[in-house]
């Protein structure tokens, strides 16, 4: 393969990512909500990280969940240390973990949980592209329509 060939595939690849991310969008509005009207500076910032950080985490979601993997794993090994598990014991009880979490669980929709391959989809995450397809499209769709060979069902 040359690496003229590689770089196309490259790009094929990141341009059917980014019409997924488009179509999981389109399809669930509400995973691309309206930016706070009359915002502050300061609102309109956290606004735009957080939707930054799910179109991240959607739009790649095999690489999302390596750097999730990563963490929670550097956590486990930094809390089986005698800092670490003070420090721990301190947060299990943190609403300011807890709040964390929220946001956590809200902005990745928890489409890094669950069974996954090492760099492969997350389950999670196929299951919200599939709702979106299967929402997006019908049985008779011109565009599945078109999809078809002549002979096929």
């Amino acid at each position: 393969m040359t690496p003229e060939t590689l770089v196309g595939m490259l790009a094929e690849l990141d341009r059917i990512r980014a019409l997924t991310l488009d179509l999981v969008e389109r399809s669930a509005p509400q995973l691309l909500p309206a930016p706070p009207q009359n915002a502050c500076g300061h609102e309109r910032a956290v606004y735009e990280l957080l939707l930054g950080a799910r179109r991240a985490v959607l739009g790649n979601p095999a690489a999302a969940r390596g750097v999730h993997d990563l963490l929670v794993a550097e956590g486990v090994r930094y809390a089986q240390t005698p800092e670490g598990a003070r420090l721990r014991d301190a947060l299990t009880t943190s609403a300011a973990v807890e709040n964390l979490r929220r946001v956590w669980e809200t902005v990745s929709l928890n489409v890094l949980d669950g069974p996954a391959s090492p760099a492969a989809a997350p389950t999670a995450w196929i299951e919200l592209l599939a709702d979106a397809i299967i929402g997006a499209s019908r049985a008779d769709d011109p565009v599945l329509a078109r999809l078809r060979p002549e002979g096929f069902a």
